[in-house]
């Protein structure tokens, strides 16, 4: 998702940053986008059972040269994001732009 979300976006705004982010439970595209190589999945262990995959051989050349910066986050800081009423009402506000995208 991340690969076209952020072709999309620099093809509408060029300017724009575009940073991804994924639980330290499951780093691989912040391990390839850091290391400039493609790294598979391995020992996946995340909450976020919807990010359990890995990221593409195919996309991941869109990543490097579309995205400009991967953060990573751990478990307990999804959790509280999760339980915090204010901090989930920016996450729902967040979800329309990327589905216009």
């Amino acid at each position: 998702m991340l690969s076209g979300v952020a072709l999309a976006t620099k093809a509408l705004i060029p300017d724009v940053w575009v940073v991804g982010a994924e639980p330290t439970g499951a780093d691989d595209a912040f391990r390839s986008f850091t290391s400039r190589t493609f790294q598979a999945s391995v020992n996946l262990k995340t909450i976020a059972d919807g990010l359990l995959t890995s990221t593409g051989e195919i996309t991941f050349p869109l990543i490097l040269e579309h995205v400009d910066a991967i953060y990573t986050v751990t478990d307990e800081q999804i959790m509280y994001v999760s339980r915090s009423p204010k901090l989930s009402v920016l996450y729902l506000l967040r979800m329309p732009l990327v589905a216009a995208l």
